[in-house]
């Protein structure tokens, strides 16, 4: 199966396109795809990438101009203008590392995905805590009027997710860029203009 995936990878025009431009990953097309239609990050900015590695969104975000803090699990190489913190999106000692670096960020982003089970439901459930996981530590640290972004696998739950993430932003929406693979169950949920509500730290 892994060997079928990579074949497609080769195929694929914006692998080949991330090779020619240096990009480390094709997801930087849907960054930079997202960010051309929703106006999510403006030079200067302060950006927090969860589940960044292997990199490709932050490249985006510092090449835009703006401040960037990558965050993952796993180890990434350094990228020019970005500070890198090793940890778990879901654990409470990361979000104090992030909290540490800056207090409040413009946009947080996530395009993090659980290691894949092949199983659809399994595959969506676990990509819908990593969500939540990414939209609390935004909820602590996203600036009032600030923006969200993070990928969810389609599936049961995911009105669900989007009635719980909605009340906090002036737009949302979800969307499909089109660098996403037409085999893909991958959505982005978009929020702009973040607003805090009462009570909604403690959750």
């Amino acid at each position: 199966m892994a060997g079928q995936r990579r074949k497609k990878d080769r195929q694929d025009y914006y692998y080949w396109e991330a090779k020619k431009k240096g990009y480390r990953s094709r997801a930087a097309f849907k960054l930079l795809q997202m960010n051309k239609t929703f106006k999510l990050i403006k030079k200067k900015n302060r950006v927090l990438d969860l589940g960044a590695s292997p990199g490709g969104w932050s490249q985006v975000v510092a090449e835009l101009g703006a401040e960037v803090v990558a965050v993952d699990i796993n180890p990434m190489q350094s990228i020019d203008g970005v500070i890198f913190l090793r940890g778990d999106i879901t654990q409470d000692e990361t979000l104090e590392k992030i909290k540490a670096v800056l207090s409040e960020y413009d946009a947080v982003i996530c395009d993090a995905s659980p290691k894949i089970t092949g199983n659809w439901t399994v595959d969506h459930l676990l990509s819908v805590d990593l969500a939540r996981a990414a939209f609390r530590i935004a909820r602590h640290v996203l600036k009032p009027g600030g923006n969200f972004v993070v990928k969810v696998f389609q599936g049961e739950e995911i009105q669900k997710v989007f009635n719980e993430f909605k009340p906090y932003f002036h737009f949302k929406k979800f969307h499909s860029p089109q660098a996403s693979r037409k085999r893909s169950a991958e959505i982005y949920f978009i929020g702009k203009g973040f607003r805090r509500l009462k009570n909604a730290l403690a959750r």
